[in-house]
């Protein structure tokens, strides 16, 4: 049975008041037995939950270990009709993300507020690759039903679709392309932007039911407040989780009506800008450095396509910057170019001790990039990994 089919009818249930569920994926090639056991330990199975809990969804744990999050109807269906409305009327919804993440499982509510389900891109569950051909066979069948046809992808899936002639058919052809779960290369922004598609950025988590921010403005009745002292962001909204399974109601990060993130934003021009995490900023010969500004910096090389930045922390309370970079074949990507790329803009300590080129990062089963994954392949001991650069979930 898919995805689709497995989850319809319980998800109808519970956004009209029915037992709660915590959506797990199978193991898979996309998700691992170690990783399915640790979202089932983080659901906690055999705790009650809130009286008005619907579901129980992880968040993502791609920089440590998942936690369960309960999460009421309301809050689950608070921002569904306003994001209909984006993609025009009576939208078709195309499901290119996990099932049992919060992003697919937005896809599949809102997909209910139009009666009719998703149509599954075939990749889902590890079952092959995400590539253009199968992105561009779902967006037809879905145009079976209509022209309004509205997707949500995460940034390491829009470059693939980019580069290919039936990528960029399949994408023109949606009336609302969101791209979250992470921060979107500013390159890909410009493909899409060079070839007249659309992109709407959004941010948010499992515990704002997913995006509550489309290109820095907040929905309707989300309220976001920056802390002066550190630049957090805290959030407030009807789409707010209830509770971590593993912290007691009104207490930790989810506190009085708030979440208390761990990210850091500022206002620009009326709009959000999300900076990175807090602990994105790492101390180097005693000065204070950005991880985000660092691999924004990579990002900016002409002949480099991402990048990421793990720091190592020293009981010295130093931290030593290790970098991996996806480079254009043809381009000159030597390291020694690289580290004068980044000093000539953020002085000599943000540069990198090293430089890993890789073909590709690791990926949660999310589809976003997997950090710890990743500074395993760069030969760094996770559990020694402090800061591993901004996730924005």
């Amino acid at each position: 049975m898919g995805a689709v089919d497995a989850l319809w009818g319980p998800l109808a249930e519970v956004l009209s008041g029915g037992e709660p569920i915590a959506p797990v994926p199978a193991v898979s090639t996309a998700s691992p037995a170690a990783v399915v056991n640790a979202l089932r330990e983080a659901i906690r199975p055999h705790e009650p939950t809130l009286p008005d809990t619907a579901m129980i969804v992880t968040t993502s744990g791609s920089t440590g270990n998942p936690r369960g999050v309960e999460l009421s109807a309301a809050a689950l269906n608070s921002l569904t009709d306003e994001v209909n409305a984006l993609a025009g009327s009576d939208p078709s919804w195309v499901l290119a993300l996990p099932a049992t993440s919060i992003g697919g499982l937005n896809v599949i509510i809102r997909s209910h507020r139009t009666g009719r389900p998703p149509v599954p891109v075939r990749s889902l569950g590890g079952a092959e690759r995400f590539t253009d051909e199968v992105f561009a066979e779902a967006i037809e069948a879905a145009l079976v039903h209509g022209s309004n046809i509205a997707v949500s992808l995460v940034p390491a899936q829009l470059p693939r679709l980019l580069s290919s002639q039936i990528g960029r058919k399949a994408l023109g052809r949606c009336s609302l392309i969101l791209v979250g779960g992470a921060a979107l290369a500013p390159q890909a922004a410009r493909d899409a932007a060079d070839v007249g598609i659309t992109i709407t950025t959004t941010y948010g988590m499992t515990e704002t039911s997913g995006g509550c921010v489309f290109n820095g403005r907040p929905l309707t009745d989300v309220r976001i407040t920056i802390d002066e002292t550190d630049d957090r962001i805290w959030i407030a909204g009807p789409m707010l989780a209830s509770c971590y399974r593993d912290e007691r109601p009104d207490s930790g990060a989810l506190s009085n009506g708030w979440l208390r993130t761990n990210d850091r934003g500022r206002w620009a021009a009326g709009a959000l800008q999300v900076l990175g995490r807090l602990d994105d900023i790492v101390t180097v010969n005693g000065v204070n450095v950005d991880i985000v500004a660092i691999e924004d910096r990579l990002r900016d090389h002409p002949d480099v396509t991402d990048a990421l930045v793990i720091g190592i922390p020293h009981e010295s309370s130093d931290t030593t910057l290790h970098a991996a970079y996806i480079a254009d074949p043809q381009g000159d990507t030597d390291p020694a170019p690289l580290g004068s790329w980044v000093r000539e803009r953020l002085g000599r300590e943000a540069v990198p001790a090293t430089f890993h080129r890789v073909d590709g990062f690791p990926l949660t089963a999310t589809g976003k990039v997997d950090r710890m994954a990743a500074a395993k392949i760069l030969g760094i001991d996770a559990n020694a990994a402090g800061p591993v650069g901004g996730d924005l979930l």
